[in-house]
């Protein structure tokens, strides 16, 4: 089959367009943005994505036509896919803020490690967090509903067409209001058991001043939470699947 210059460079077109949602995705999105993965592989894995999504592209965005407005749709392409991450980057940070309401409550705000991932310094229970939340995003095939729903925004929200508005953005501004409330209320239980130890030391305090409440209610209120952390193990695992529900409801209303 003899192949022409137009043919050849449409075919190139088709599968150099979808690089940038799917690139600005994989940069943000979780799991695979991790600093783990070799780079490679991301390379790798972008192509491969983009030559799938590559018969969704509209003949006519061939770079044979090509003008200064298709830099302004690449643009468009990078931004759109970074915020899709975003999104479900704001979910997994729920977590993560949650547990650092907890750690300074419980007075473990000292035990900080490295994050891997991330090369951030996160409190203990912020990490713990952040392993469930990846674990539970992985055994609910979440990578692969979001890749999935990137896959189906090229056929629902072609290249060269997204439109974007202040109510877009506003909306996004708002679901990371959201992550701070999910925050609260995921510490909420935890702050309120820690918050009767304390006022049970001070009552000991009054009733018993000879004791030395600081040396004895340290160790207890780090005892304490440990035990509500593990007592609390179900509900928020029940509360991880449920965020990630919402994360990708909200991503998939930004694709009408």
């Amino acid at each position: 089959m003899d192949l022409d210059y137009q043919t050849v460079l449409r075919v190139f077109s088709q599968a150099v367009w979808p690089l940038g949602r799917l690139g600005g995705l994989l940069l943000t999105m979780p799991v695979f943005s991790s600093i783990m993965i070799p780079s490679r592989i991301k390379v790798f894995f972008i192509f491969a994505l983009a030559w799938i999504c590559a018969p969704a592209i509209p003949e006519q965005l061939s770079f044979v036509n090509f003008n200064g407005v298709y830099l302004v749709y690449m643009m468009q392409e990078v931004f759109f896919g970074l915020l899709m991450g975003f999104v479900m980057q704001l979910v997994f940070q729920v977590f993560v803020l949650g547990g650092q309401i907890i750690s300074m409550q419980a007075g473990m705000g000292f035990a900080v490690m490295v994050d891997p991932s991330s090369k951030a310094s996160v409190p203990l229970i912020s990490q713990f967090y952040l392993m469930m939340v990846t674990l539970i995003f992985l055994a609910l095939n979440g990578h692969l509903a979001l890749l999935d729903s990137v896959i189906q925004s090229f056929t629902m929200m072609p290249v060269g067409q997204v439109n974007w508005d202040s109510s877009t953005v506003w909306r996004v501004i708002l679901f990371s209001g959201w992550m701070f409330k999910e925050a609260v209320l995921i510490s909420i239980p935890a702050l309120l058991s820690l918050l009767i130890v304390s006022l049970s030391f001070g009552i000991m305090a009054r009733a018993a001043p000879q004791l030395n409440i600081f040396s004895l209610g340290f160790p207890i209120t780090l005892l304490m939470g440990v035990l509500i952390i593990k007592v609390g193990l179900p509900s928020v695992g029940a509360q991880i699947a449920d965020s990630i529900e919402q994360g990708m409801y909200f991503i998939k209303g930004m694709l009408h």
